[in-house]
């Protein structure tokens, strides 16, 4: 939202489409000058609660335009009650306007077209930081509600992580962020109920109800928006960037992202080589989903799937999941992958699906969905699952003392998890299986003092030039096709990697 400055007038603010607007006298503004602009608050809101406010202002609407031609036509029938003949051109024209006033009124309902409520907002500067209010009469039924002067004014979320709520009619928070030295004002909203059920998976905390609580109670979030409203949520470039960004600035220890789509280069790209620097430099843990499109081979998503930096995560169902979540029948007597979890290998021969983690969990949602908690399914779930469980170990890692670093974590994560299934072909959807966070605990305690090494192998074929890999190299062999089997190939294999003990046991620095 761009800002313009307006004029004031002691307690009142008149802007340029002619409105006024009340501030509280309270507010600390030494400069005297107020930074105003207006916002359709339909962009803000997803589709879902746009149509659940649609609905419910034009139920509000139809009854007050039920109730003005009820009127209207109480006025006709006492207009002609009292004149059995209109005679005179006074009396013609008021009839005609009273009955003109019923059929305009009856038409307008097939002409209805909500456009949506216009919000004002109100920036200025109290002397130390920036601050925002929001006006949303518009959005209220009760008058006087709503006012910019009861709106407990905001600065930038990360400052005093305080959010604000539109109205009782959306029940929708939102967050402010003030950018360009008060010309923008930033109001950040949901693009969907997704991120908020998948913190609460991994860190939710209820002490008096803990059977609530997410796998790590309690974990500190720090919540990065890369979704975009206005591509139905879809991530953008910069949004990924900022995320990465802000990860690194808050030091944070792991990075959870429930995001992904297919993609034809894998563990290739701008984004990709950001994960890397964050992983290989600045040592954080990075754990994605791997993807909703199986049970087809290669099915699994970018960047979760594909990148050898990120833990990616398949999801899992146990017997007692499917009979409580799913009300199944008869549930399976052993724990398996659901059927749409995404399978490997990657086209350039890499495993693809690390481990696996429940894929399915009843969590907290947005208060605008009117719910406390709903049920979803998919890696998107299994991912903060499999994500809280590490905050667990890194946590119980930092209270002994004991370093730890994305490559220690990951190799006792894969060595301590529990197959799932008895083939081979079973890691393709499972990975390495079921995270046990105990045993991977008490595998990082007795390893600390052992010698760690990391490697990754690149593998070079000549015969073979029609995969589509981001470059000649390739992370393992894949011959999939009927016609790689059916001539020769010569592969050349190279390991990088890194042998030895850093500074202290555990970690790496190159």
């Amino acid at each position: 939202m761009f800002l313009s400055v307006c004029n004031i007038n002691t307690s009142y603010i008149y802007y340029f489409v002619g409105a006024s607007l009340v501030i509280n006298s309270s507010w600390k503004n030494p400069s005297g000058q107020w930074h105003v602009g207006c916002k359709l608050v339909y962009e803000l809101f997803t589709d879902t609660l746009t149509s659940r406010v649609k609905k419910e202002r034009k139920r509000r609407w139809d009854e007050e335009n039920q109730e003005a031609i009820a009127e209207a036509v109480k006025q006709l029938d006492q207009f002609d009650k009292k004149h059995t003949k209109v005679e005179g051109a006074h009396l013609k024209m008021v009839r005609e306007d009273l009955q003109n006033r019923v059929d305009l009124l009856r038409k307008q309902a097939d002409s209805y077209d909500d456009k949506g409520p216009v919000i004002d907002a109100v920036v200025w500067h109290d002397g130390e930081l920036w601050r925002a209010a929001l006006d949303t009469q518009s959005l209220e039924d009760e008058s006087g509600c709503g006012k910019l002067a009861d709106f407990v004014p905001l600065t930038n979320y990360r400052l005093e992580q305080k959010h604000g709520v539109f109205s009782k009619l959306d029940a929708c928070t939102c967050v402010l962020n003030v950018y360009n030295e008060r010309n923008i004002l930033s109001i950040v909203t949901d693009s969907s109920p997704h991120a908020t059920h998948v913190a609460g998976i991994a860190a939710a905390f209820h002490p008096e109800e803990p059977l609530l609580n997410g796998v790590a109670p309690g974990a500190q979030i720090v919540s990065c928006k890369i979704g975009d409203s206005r591509l139905g949520s879809m991530e953008t470039g910069t949004g990924l960037t900022r995320a990465l960004i802000a990860a690194v600035e808050h030091k944070c220890d792991l990075i959870n992202m429930s995001y992904g789509e297919p993609t034809l280069l894998p563990d290739y790209g701008r984004f990709v080589d950001l994960v890397n620097e964050v992983v290989n430099k600045h040592r954080l843990i990075f754990v994605s989903s791997a993807g909703n499109n199986g049970p087809a081979l290669t099915t699994v998503g970018a960047p979760g799937g594909t990148s050898s930096s990120i833990i990616g995560v398949g999801a899992y169902v146990s017997p007692a999941m499917a009979a409580g979540a799913h009300l199944l029948v008869e549930p399976p007597t052993e724990g398996l992958e659901y059927t749409w979890s995404s399978r490997g290998p990657t086209v350039d021969g890499d495993l693809g699906v690390s481990i696996s983690a429940p894929g399915g969990a009843v969590a907290p949602v947005p208060t605008w969905t009117l719910q406390r908690r709903m049920l979803m399914n998919g890696t998107s779930m299994s991912s903060p699952s499999a994500c809280g469980g590490v905050a667990l170990i890194v946590s119980a890692m930092k209270a002994e003392g004991i370093p730890v670093s994305p490559y220690t974590v990951r190799k006792a994560l894969e060595n301590t998890s529990i197959p799932i299934g008895a083939l081979p072909e079973e890691k393709l959807t499972a990975g390495q299986g079921v995270m046990q966070v105990d045993k991977a605990y008490d595998y990082m305690q007795k390893v600390q003092n052992l010698p760690c090494v990391w490697y990754q192998v690149k593998i070079k074929q000549a015969g073979i030039t029609s995969k589509p890999t981001s470059s000649a190299t390739s992370r393992g062999i894949y011959l999939r096709e009927p016609l790689y089997c059916h001539q020769s190939t010569e592969v050349q294999q190279y390991l990088f990697g890194i042998f030895g003990v850093s500074e202290y046991p555990g970690a790496w620095s190159k």
